[in-house]
């Protein structure tokens, strides 16, 4: 029996599962590192596609004031100082045929088989767009703030590849150290699975359980790790420079915006020469923000002539982000190596 997916369609049933699918196969809201913003949420739920964030700087680490019993002596308060961040929502759709994703789905749950390939496609595209976003953080940091987020061992040499430009925990220990004495609020590194695959040749990789999920995961240095081939891996002449990717918890805000429809359904009764042909269109809108940095919406060409909404090529620009806090109030760092 082959299950059509108009016989087993029901829009409510299918977006509720399509985001709990999204949300669950998203390693990074998995690991902690992306987390749902309230503000970001409240703002985008009443429509439009930019949000602010307000971030309140820490207070002035200075010698306070001695209390003395004159009363003509009053103390002067400290001012608290705060800047703004924007984010921008990017609102997404993708279709699929029935041929794409209907096939013989009678032996299992034809609901979950469908929307768990949907929740996947969109699980991929979030990550995707974190990454860019993360890279685009990278390309301001070193164009406008020195690199002081990044340490680069890698080279493009001829030669062979040495220690001093493979990964290893001295260069981990560099890259937390560009958080100075907030380093230990890094608890996950995210890198390319050639990275993985050379702490496992050196046996450096152990495995812990998550107490919530009861999932074993990959740990270094004590370190969660994410591989993730999404991140970059960029051909020199000699040598690939490989960026492993540093973070706290909650180190990127998210939020979903409103979305009309989020699915539906298609009857194209004269495709297939009048045999027929359904058709199933997803929607998504939300955003991944890096905590202390501001889109500056330089750019952005997502949607054509109208443009809205960034793209991947929008995200990775430098000119679309700026820091708007310290460097030790950034819950991140990179780590560039050739292997």
């Amino acid at each position: 029996m082959t299950v059509r997916i108009t016989d087993i369609y029901n829009p409510k049933t299918f977006g509720r599962r399509i985001q709990e699918a999204q949300t669950t196969l998203n390693r990074f809201i998995a690991s902690g590192i992306a987390v749902s913003d309230p503000l970001l949420v409240s703002q985008f739920s009443q429509g439009g596609n930019i949000a602010e964030l307000t971030q309140f700087n820490p207070l002035t680490q200075d010698e306070p004031n001695y209390s003395s019993d004159d009363p003509a002596v009053s103390s002067t308060p400290a001012g608290i100082n705060s800047k703004i961040m924007q984010a921008r929502i990017a609102a997404r759709n993708k279709s699929w045929s029935t041929m794409d994703l209907a096939r013989e789905l009678a032996l299992v749950d034809p609901v979950g088989a469908i929307t768990g390939r949907v929740g996947q496609y969109w699980a991929t595209d979030d990550e995707r767009r974190l990454i860019k976003s993360l890279l685009g953080v990278l390309a301001d940091n070193e164009a406008n703030d020195a690199g002081d987020m990044v340490v680069d061992v890698a080279t493009d040499d001829a030669g062979a590849i040495t220690d001093a430009e493979r990964i290893g925990g001295d260069k981990v220990i560099d890259a937390l150290q560009t958080l100075g004495d907030h380093k230990d609020a890094i608890t996950t590194i995210a890198l390319h699975s050639n990275i993985h695959a050379r702490l496992q040749k050196q046996q450096l990789i152990q495995y812990e359980r998550d107490v919530d999920s009861n999932i074993m995961f990959p740990t270094y240095l004590g370190k969660r790790l994410i591989i993730d081939d999404s991140l970059p891996a960029v051909a020199g002449t000699n040598r690939i420079t490989y960026t492993c990717i540093l973070f706290a918890p909650g180190a990127v805000a998210t939020g979903a915006g409103r979305v009309l429809v989020p699915s539906e359904i298609v009857r194209i009764k004269e495709a297939g020469n009048g045999g027929g042909q359904d058709v199933i269109f997803s929607r998504v809108s939300n955003t991944f923000q890096p905590y202390g940095f501001s889109f500056t919406s330089t750019t952005v060409t997502g949607g054509g002539a109208n443009s809205r909404f960034a793209n991947y090529a929008d995200l990775i620009l430098a000119v679309n982000w700026d820091r708007a806090v310290d460097r030790k109030n950034v819950p991140m760092a990179f780590l560039k190596v050739n292997d």
